[in-house]
């Protein structure tokens, strides 16, 4: 048995309580491990239930708050951008945690199973799932706007500068064919305490890995580590007789629309062609407006707010 080990913010928490007891359903496992802030803990707890464990973010990572990442790092797109690279730290923290795990399932907040799904073989071996052409277009019934499918598209694409700062940090050759992020990823600790120990070596000193990756990224986007991309490259070389590859189908583009209790008939349509569906925050009506305003902007005004200036 494993943990499913996700990082959320309170917006989560909507479709949090769709995905959890389909987890149960369809992924046996033994808990569930949510890392968020400490003022969600009693909140979270009220509408999530007794099955999962909460641990507070901030006393996770030595030396790494999420405010301390937000006035300390200077990437493309800080402060804004400092959630995104945190909650990835986060999820790599779990084997600190909790040593005696051999294995562990991350898993996105905004992302519900349909169906059964393995992420383990029979083996122990890791099942990864590629990035799949097919995400980029929305579940059976859901129509998006022209703006959103572009952003699906380029989503489902290799993004070249997490394979430039894998190259950089591990200080080895990757393969850039296959992008891994699938929304969920199923670890072997012994391979993932291996990766980052290389990292640690690869730069000396004496701070924590999650400053030393934070610190020696390059480029210019607002996204240049991918927790699922590194792990899936240094597995796939250094343990390939502990993971396999195979595809399932799903889709970036699903949107939970009216009641709640609309949202079952909804979600066993899409399982009868997807194993599971993100529903992302940036599908949402509001998001959407703001994406075409956005796109109304002058050219110099939206290079500077992709920029955080």
């Amino acid at each position: 048995m494993f943990d499913i080990v996700m990082a959320c913010r309170r917006k989560d928490l909507g479709v949090l309580r769709v995905t959890i007891p389909r987890l149960r359903e369809f992924i046996p496992h033994q808990q569930c491990v949510i890392f968020t802030a400490s003022e969600n803990l009693g909140l979270f707890s009220l509408r999530l239930g007794p099955h999962v464990q909460l641990v507070d973010e901030d006393r996770v990572i030595p030396s790494m708050t999420l405010r301390c990442l937000r006035s300390r790092g200077t990437l493309p797109g800080f402060p804004e951008g400092a959630g995104w690279y945190f909650q990835q730290f986060l999820k790599y923290s779990y084997p600190f945690l909790f040593p005696d795990a051999e294995r562990f399932l991350i898993w996105d907040a905004d992302t519900i199973p349909l169906r059964p799904m393995s992420v383990f073989g029979d083996g122990g071996e890791s099942l990864l799932t590629p990035a799949y052409p097919g995400a980029a277009q929305p579940p059976p019934g859901v129509r998006l706007d022209d703006q959103t499918l572009k952003i699906l598209e380029r989503a489902t694409l290799p993004h070249k500068e997490y394979f430039e700062n894998y190259e950089l940090l591990l200080r080895e050759a990757c393969s850039w064919g296959t992008s891994f992020i699938s929304q969920h990823m199923p670890i072997q600790t012994g391979v993932l305490r291996a990766m980052l120990r290389q990292i640690d070596k690869n730069i000396p000193g004496p701070e924590h890995w999650a400053w030393k990756i934070l610190k020696n990224l390059r480029g210019s986007s607002g996204n240049l580590f991918s927790e699922y991309e590194f792990y899936a490259q240094f597995s796939l070389r250094h343990a390939p007789q502990s993971h396999r590859v195979r595809p399932l189908a799903w889709s970036r583009g699903g949107r939970l629309e009216g009641p709640a209790s609309s949202h079952a008939v909804q979600l066993e349509a899409w399982a009868r062609d997807l194993d599971f569906v993100a529903v992302e925050a940036w599908n949402s009506p509001s998001r959407r407006r703001l994406l075409r305003l956005f796109h109304m902007l002058p050219a110099s005004w939206r290079n500077k707010l992709r920029r955080g200036i």
